[in-house]
């Protein structure tokens, strides 16, 4: 009896083993795909509540962006990913380009790193681990002469993608903003590294129209910055590729039909423990009938 529990133990705690192995080591993967899920529902509401925008409200919010670059003509830059103990976006910073209200003004894809994100407002710890962030204090991303965005988001994490491809970018390459009803296109112009402090490559230049991806670099170690600069093109929609994701629509039919997935995941632990019970069973027989004639003699 006792060797038959000192069995099972072993069983069990081999399983929780593997099973801890196993979510070790897929722990990255699933995180991001989750990510990238909510991400996808993200972007499809706000994609669904600029298309039910009123006439009015629409250019209104144009109207108030465009009032908005048109006061600051000059970006002031601070480190995206300083780290503070409380972000708070200003006013009326905050109020611009938010339809949905929960702070995303628009999102960005970028084809060549199958990359689509979320553009929150502002560069907080909140917005950066879930997506992309406008840095406040440069131009809001709506285009025009004289202007530069500047749209950041972490490498590595351990929980999500976002930015950790950006290095893979060259000149010549193109993003895309989409912000409200409309489509910015850029395409990139210039790469470079710098120091936390060293901003000038963020500063507005007279009569371009500029967006720059932001991210920390080298890859793990975050002591400079990569700034993948990019102006403005004309929009081709040929060119401009949908960034598709097919594990995030498979995840998605998973979780709208999660009665199924429950149902399947509860089978499954029924047969495993099924034929752990079997097992045992066959196993006990094999030692009771090899116990029988010991006990003659």
């Amino acid at each position: 009896m006792k060797k038959t529990r000192r069995q099972g133990f072993l069983f069990f705690l081999t399983l929780v083993m593997v099973v801890g192995g196993l979510g070790f080591l897929l722990y990255p993967t699933a995180s991001d795909l989750w990510n990238r899920y909510r991400n996808s529902k993200l972007v499809g509401a706000y994609t669904q509540a600029v298309q039910s925008l009123p006439p009015d409200t629409n250019k209104a919010l144009w109207d108030q962006a465009r009032d908005y670059n048109e006061k600051h003509r000059t970006n002031t830059i601070v480190d995206a990913f300083k780290e503070e103990e409380e972000y708070v976006l200003t006013a009326p910073y905050d109020k611009l380009l938010n339809p949905t209200g929960d702070n995303i003004m628009g999102t960005i894809e970028i084809p060549k790193i199958h990359v689509k994100l979320p553009i929150f407002h502002g560069v907080g710890e909140d917005a950066l681990q879930r997506g992309a962030g406008h840095l406040e204090g440069t131009s809001l991303p709506i285009g025009g002469p004289s202007t530069h965005s500047v749209i950041s988001a972490h490498r590595g994490l351990p929980s999500a993608v976002l930015f950790t491809d950006l290095d893979q970018m060259a000149q010549g390459d193109l993003f895309f903003l989409h912000i409200l009803d409309q489509v910015f296109a850029y395409k990139v112009v210039d790469i470079q590294t710098v120091l936390p402090h060293q901003s000038e490559g963020l500063a507005i230049q007279e009569g371009r129209d500029l967006c720059t991806l932001l991210t920390c670099t080298p890859y793990g170690v975050n002591s400079h910055r990569l700034l993948v600069v990019g102006e403005r093109t004309t929009y081709h929609p040929e060119e401009a590729p949908p960034v598709e994701e097919k594990d995030v629509a498979v995840l998605d039919t998973v979780i709208s039909n999660w009665q199924i997935t429950l149902g399947g995941f509860i089978l499954l632990l029924f047969f495993l423990f099924g034929l752990w019970i079997s097992q045992r069973r066959k196993k006990g027989k094999e030692e009771s009938n090899n116990a029988g004639p010991k006990e003659k003699e």
